[in-house]
Formats: C-alpha cells, structure tokens, sequence
C-alpha cells in the first residue's frame, strides 16, 4: 500500500520537484496558494508519469493554525487516511530594511514560514506517533544563518523553523518519526529570478557561489526524497544545506 504524502506548496518550483520526485513511491496531495492552473498542470503531469500515483490539490493559503487543520480535514476527507509524510515547502518573501517597513509585513511572513508550519506538524504529528512512523522535513534557508539585508523578519522565521524541528525530532523519535530541515540558497525558482538575473548581468555569480552554478529544484527534492525513504530511519533533527558552499565564505579570500 502506497503511503501519502502531503507536500506544502506542492505546486511551487521547489514543492513541485519533490512532490515529482516523490510521486514513484508515495500518493500526494499537494497544497497551494490560488493559481489554479499551475496546480492543475503540475498534478495532469505527474498523473502521466505515474499511472499508480493518485495526486490532488487543495488550494488555500496557509497563514494560521486553521488554515492547517482545515487542509488536514480536506486531505483526509479525500484519501481517507492521514498522511505518513509532511514536507513544508511554502511562502512567499517580502523584503525590505526593517527600520523602513511596516511590521504587518514581517507578522505576516513569520505567520507563512513559522506559524503554519508549526501547526501542520501538530496536526500532522499525533496520527504519526500513533502509527509508529512519520516524515517530516521543514524547507528552511540559509538565510537561517547567512544574513542579507532585508530579510529579518524571514531569517527570524527560518531560524525558528530549524530550531523548532530539532526540539520536535528529539521528542517524537522514540516512535519511529524523524524530523529535519534541508535549508536551500540559491536555487533556480520564479521567486529567485530577480537576483539570479542580476547577479548573471554583474558577473558575480562565482563570487558568490562557490560551487560557480545556481541550484536547480532537483537539488533539494533529490535529498528531500531520500529524507521522506525508509532508508532515512536513522537521519534526525538535522540541518541539511544545499547552496553551492555560498554560505560557506567568500570564495576569492
């Protein structure tokens, strides 16, 4: 029997590349913010290339503990069982210096990329603790740890995130459920595309990244999926980071 995955943002650039790589092995449902049309092309493809997957999208943006419980009832709703496995892959950006911004902006990206995540782990986690088995994996960044200006509010949330998902692997894994964060940095997305652009056009893209290349969605969704496997039983209350060795140092010092 093939086990379920719900994938957060599963019809995002990153979100999308797991939930294909994962599609061999795991059902999905896949959650999303309001464009429709992408979640219906990302599901008809992935229904083509895996006959045996049964994959659904609910859409709904994911700011609040209700939000969470309500995507939960919805996916149980629909496969009649509750997910083995939850990866949090969404939200948005907004960045701006904070002595300049409203801080209605950063309440409201700390609700997207710390509070909703919380809140799909404990609903997700009591019928994996109960079950003797659950995948999580958190999509932080390393903004976690690299700071860059503008984004406070989001290095906030994302180090609460990674901090956050050691205390939950450390208290679950008793119980056969393991907890771990693959934080990304550059990776080849929509919502990277302003800064990949401009880092191309000044010719600074080896001086930034080590490795001398952007990241591609496969980068992450490859260790997400061996993270989600049966052969990952040991792995837990990690950090995982996949960017080229950019938050490494400065590769010409």
């Amino acid at each position: 029997m093939r086990r379920l995955a719900l994938i957060a943002g599963g019809c995002g650039g990153i979100g999308e590349s797991i939930a294909r790589l994962l599609s061999d092995e795991y059902d999905l449902a896949l959650s999303y913010g309001s464009d429709h049309d992408r979640a219906a092309s990302v599901c008809s493809a992935i229904e083509s290339a895996q006959l045996s997957c049964r994959v659904r999208a609910f859409p709904g943006y994911l700011r609040s503990y209700a939000d969470a419980a309500n995507l939960f009832k919805k996916v149980i709703e629909e496969f009649g069982c509750a997910p083995g496995i939850l990866v949090n892959s969404f939200g948005g950006i907004c960045d701006g210096l904070f002595v300049s911004s409203e801080f209605g902006s950063h309440e409201r990206l700390l609700a997207e990329h710390l509070i909703a995540p919380m809140a799909l782990c404990h609903v997700a986690i009591r019928d994996m603790y109960r079950n003797r088995f659950g995948r999580i994996v958190n999509v932080s960044s390393i903004s976690a740890r690299f700071a860059k200006r503008g984004q406070s509010s989001y290095a906030a949330a994302k180090s609460g995130i990674e901090g956050f998902t050691h205390t939950l692997a450390l208290e679950v894994a008793h119980r056969g459920v393991t907890a771990n964060v693959v934080a990304p940095g550059l990776i080849e997305t929509a919502i990277a595309t302003p800064v990949i652009e401009r880092l191309k056009q000044n010719g600074d893209l080896k001086h930034v990244i080590p490795a001398g290349a952007i990241g591609s969605p496969d980068d992450v969704g490859s260790l997400v999926k061996f993270l989600c496997s049966d052969q990952a039983r040991y792995v837990t209350g990690a950090v995982f980071t996949v960017d080229g060795g950019r938050s490494l140092g400065d590769p010409r010092s």
